[in-house]
């Protein structure tokens, strides 16, 4: 019993700590990423002439529809380059995201002004050494859609700059490899001139995304794809349900250890009332009866080592939501989260204590079924 126990609580403090970082982790995400982002089944861009944003506009649960113009180009300051996503976005874009709130250096009171402004990722910054008290300018290539020059490499390319003016942290992929910068500019670079890459929907708060998508889906049509805050960061989603399962996968293979003894337990409660399974038989019962009794007998105990791992799995999951007592590298200040977050889900709960169940009617299932063969149920010595 104590052995279930100990790996059931087991199993609910790790899937519970798995569930809190990908909470973290989609809310680091979700402030960036919107809502539902529409992009071409096939091709790489599409004009706005011919998409029905005024009809998304109309949907009552929408808040804001923007366009979005975003590729890789290459940036080059002083002397360094790096290949980088260049995202072209609509001034509101830095309001309703939450812009100022993740800004580590900078601001964006000169987005408007006549040279266009950028924002940089934390890493994007720290790859080119971006110095926001220097004058240096970001040049921008990007290869020409239209005719070229072959016979002079410098003749493919557009050429435009930027003024750094910000950095940005998110602890998303954006760090990395993003820079943010008015959608005219990007439009005039790329030659993307009454185009998108993209249309990003921001739905009002409290509204049902499922209801949306329908309603979204009816209006854009087949031709378009929508991907949700989920689809948009697919594989990183996907990554994190796979371990999840594997750590699983784990902890119920050593919760099929511990169960095992049941067995052994079970094997020997049968030798010892050999002589009361025998007067039992003799008074009328039944061998599938009798089998009946060490089969509950095994239930009732994994039931009751199961139940008190999983009381106290939830109880150590709200000590630690409470109090943080287990930090991450000691507590030191090195760390995005100082602590293990933690998540208790009631679905989690319930497949453990369905695992238990499934584990333990196996277990007992299989001294009892070798109880049938064997001769206990006559006991010549009475």
């Amino acid at each position: 019993m104590i052995g279930i126990m100990v790996s059931t609580a087991a199993l609910v403090v790790v899937l519970s700590v798995f569930n809190g970082m990908s909470d973290i982790i989609g809310g680091w995400f979700n402030a960036l990423h919107a809502d539902y982002e529409v992009t071409l089944r096939e091709g790489k861009s599409f004009a706005v002439d011919s998409f029905p944003i005024k009809q998304l506009q109309e949907i009552p649960d929408v808040k804001q529809v923007n366009e979005i113009v975003c590729d890789l180009s290459l940036a080059n300051y002083d002397n360094r380059q790096e290949l980088l996503y260049l995202k072209g976005v609509p001034d509101n874009y830095l309001k309703n995201n939450h812009f100022e709130k993740m800004l580590i250096d900078g601001d964006t009171a000169l987005w408007k002004i006549q040279e266009p402004c950028a924002i940089f990722g934390t890493g994007a910054a720290g790859k080119l050494e971006i110095n926001l008290l220097s004058y240096n300018l970001v040049k921008l290539y990007y290869p020409k859609r239209t005719k070229k020059n072959f016979a002079n490499a410098a003749d493919a390319f557009n050429t435009q700059y930027l003024i750094p003016n910000g950095v940005l942290c998110t602890n998303t992929n954006y760090d990395e490899n993003y820079i943010f910068c008015p959608i005219e500019f990007v439009r005039k670079l790329m030659n993307y001139e009454g185009e998108v890459t993209s249309i990003e929907i921001q739905l009002k708060e409290g509204a049902n995304a499922e209801k949306c998508r329908a309603k979204i889906m009816s209006v854009i049509g087949d031709k378009y794809r929508l991907k949700n805050i989920y689809e948009q960061e697919e594989s990183l989603y996907k990554t994190m349900k796979s371990e999840k399962f594997v750590i699983y996968l784990i902890l119920v293979f050593i919760l099929i250890l511990a169960a095992f003894n049941i067995i052994g337990a079970l094997g020997m409660l049968i030798l010892e009332k050999k002589t009361d399974t025998a007067v039992l038989f003799s008074m009328g019962a039944s061998k599938s009866l009798i089998q009946r009794v060490f089969v509950f007998e095994g239930l009732l105990v994994s039931a009751l080592g199961g139940l008190a791992g999983t009381i106290l799995g939830a109880l150590i999951c709200l000590l630690q939501q409470t109090f943080h007592i287990v930090k991450l590298g000691g507590g030191g200040a090195h760390y995005i989260i100082p602590y293990y977050p933690v998540q208790i889900r009631l679905t989690d709960l319930l497949i453990v204590l369905f695992t238990i169940l499934i584990i333990s009617l196996l277990t007992s299932i299989i001294p009892a079924y070798n109880l049938k063969k064997s001769n206990l149920y006559r006991n010549t010595a009475l």
